[in-house]
């Protein structure tokens, strides 16, 4: 059941997007609220939130109108959608940023353990975990006690009948990292193991590629089967970006990126090197930033002050300190005058 919320404040921004639809949050300059612009050429609404997420895919938010009040969730057009739990969000705590809706799902606090509410408002998994990770592909691992579950989104629950768990993270294409005694491998959905325990740590799989530390520490990258495409012998790797076909890798000798046929690259723009995604990387000439493509080359020329990486096709970046979201091309999809700017969520037909 959706109930109208009658305290909107009306601000409309139209764009036409090959009638595709985004919808960012933004916060004005001069307000301590959140709201949300919608991008598809129709009407759209702002209202004043005290904290906001970003929206899921779905076309839903948790958002809380005071600092007294409870998250509720909101769709598109800013109506509430009734939720049979009262959602209490994971709060990052490094950033007291609220978690919402991640793969139709957000986990809440019910009494002292957690569970997860769906985007139509349903308590979909019962608040009887200690522990619950984001969901991913419709699975999430909980725990009770010390006990490990696979749980999937209508809350069905498989126990892991393995022995000595020590902790687990969320999945990934299908993967999910789990560390048995001292080390790590993978489980898959069913909780079966599918990569043995044999790494110190593990990174999730994009493009089929994760990261992997050895046993002596030393970081190279693996496929779904654990096969080594990338020898372990780096400080320090971050995630593959498939679309590039880089990873951001440190040795002794520095900073390169390197792909999965063992070629390292030294793109020669300056001496920053930046984890790419969606293809592109952000670098920096003369104090300014900008994003260079796989071959080293400037597809956005360096004019930002402060950028983040592109996300759904759209990278937030400051300019007079005003924040703004551009395209592939450096065209602006949100002019630059917000004090702050989420990410451009597309949102599902």
């Amino acid at each position: 059941m959706k109930i109208k919320l009658s305290l909107f404040l009306s601000f409309f921004i139209m764009y036409s997007l090959s009638a595709q639809e985004y919808i960012v949050k933004v916060q004005k300059e001069g307000s301590k609220k959140f709201s949300y612009l919608t991008i598809n050429g129709e009407s759209q609404i702002e209202t004043a939130y005290f904290d906001a997420t970003d929206f899921g895919e779905e076309g839903i938010a948790i958002a809380k109108i005071t600092v007294s009040s409870f998250y509720q969730i909101y769709d598109k057009k800013g109506e509430i959608i009734n939720s049979e739990a009262i959602i209490k969000p994971i709060i990052n705590e490094w950033s007291s940023i609220a978690s919402g809706f991640i793969d139709g799902m957000v986990i809440t606090k019910i009494n002292e353990n957690y569970g997860a509410v769906n985007y139509e408002g349903k308590l979909s998994v019962p608040g009887v975990y200690t522990k619950l990770t984001e969901f991913n592909g419709n699975h999430a691992i909980g725990t009770k006690g010390r006990v490990y579950f696979v749980v999937n989104n209508k809350g069905e629950e498989i126990k892991l009948d393995i022995p000595k768990i020590r902790a687990a993270k969320h999945f990934s294409e299908g993967l999910a990292p789990i560390k048995i005694k001292g080390a790590y491998g993978y489980i898959d959905t069913l909780g079966q193991v599918v990569i043995r325990p044999k790494y110190k740590s593990t990174g999730h799989f994009n493009g089929g590629v994760a990261w992997a530390k050895n046993l002596d520490g030393r970081v190279g990258y693996i496929d779904k089967s654990g096969k080594w495409l990338v020898e372990p012998i780096f400080i320090i790797g971050d995630d593959y970006d498939p679309e590039s076909g880089y990873a951001r890798v440190k040795s002794t000798r520095g900073w390169a990126y390197i792909d999965t046929a063992n070629q390292f690259t030294n793109l020669g723009v300056t001496n920053d090197y930046f984890n790419f995604s969606e293809g592109l990387a952000i670098n920096r000439e003369n104090g300014r930033i900008g994003f260079i493509d796989h071959t080293g080359e400037w597809v956005i020329k360096p004019y930002f002050a402060v950028a983040h990486k592109f996300t759904n096709g759209f990278a937030r970046v400051q300019v007079n300190g005003k924040w703004g979201l551009i395209d592939k091309k450096g065209e602006w999809l949100v002019e630059p005058n917000y004090k702050e700017i989420g990410n451009a969520i597309l949102i599902k037909e």
